[in-house]
């Protein structure tokens, strides 16, 4: 299991979580909602196999805080502008209201960068998928409540019915990159490099095994 003391856990494995022949109702489940999302998936010209190895997970980790993924986000967003970050590394916590001036702007795509999926992915859950893709796609899932609900009991969609994809293949390479601008910062050991490492591992074994990485 992830360690307790991680805000966000991050899984290697497939989505579809029950067997069928451990609990044939569960998988049957999971499957139809599945392959509805592959379908949502390939009006976006994603091609993906999310149904194979039901119950299949090879690796689990965490990331302490989601300020920790925050400052990863940030302190990358600044560096591929070849800023000096370390007044950003300095900082303790964030206020919880005001939000980085240049994260605020690649979210809102008034600003591009070279790290979206790592950027501009949704920050608490979603999922990075083995195939490449330019951009995170967020779906829409459903129309109403009872769909709401169902969604959340098989541990899909949240409330808004909405969840962002993003390609670990991508995420793979962004963080390979942020790493070496990382280095060449100096930025030190603690909570933003912790969350890369745990991204980037998470990547390794999605696309190794051909498999999700899940975020929750």
């Amino acid at each position: 299991m992830a360690d307790a003391m991680t805000e966000l856990d991050l899984v290697v494995g497939s989505m579809i979580t029950s067997r069928p022949d451990e609990d044939r109702a569960a998988y049957e489940e999971e499957l139809e909602w599945l392959q509805d999302v592959q379908d949502l998936l390939r009006e976006e010209g994603v091609e993906v196999d999310l149904v194979s190895q039901p119950g299949t997970e090879v690796w689990e980790g965490g990331i302490r805080s989601f300020y920790d993924l925050y400052q990863l986000r940030r302190l990358a967003a600044h560096l591929e502008r070849g800023e000096d970050v370390r007044m950003l590394m300095g900082e303790a916590s964030m206020n919880g209201e005001d939000v980085d001036d240049v994260l605020a702007d690649i979210w809102d795509d008034q600003a591009q960068t070279r790290f979206p999926h790592l950027i501009k992915h949704q920050g608490d859950g979603g999922y990075y998928l083995p195939v490449e893709f330019a951009e995170p796609i967020w779906v829409e899932y459903g129309d109403g409540d009872d769909e709401e609900e169902d969604a959340e009991a098989e541990g899909g969609f949240e409330e808004d019915n909405t969840v962002s994809f993003g390609s670990s293949v991508a995420l793979l390479r962004e963080l390979t990159e942020v790493e070496e601008l990382f280095n060449q910062a100096k930025v030190p050991i603690g909570g933003p490099r912790q969350a890369l490492l745990a991204l980037k591992t998470a990547a390794e074994q999605s696309v190794g095994n051909g498999l999700p990485i899940i975020l929750w």
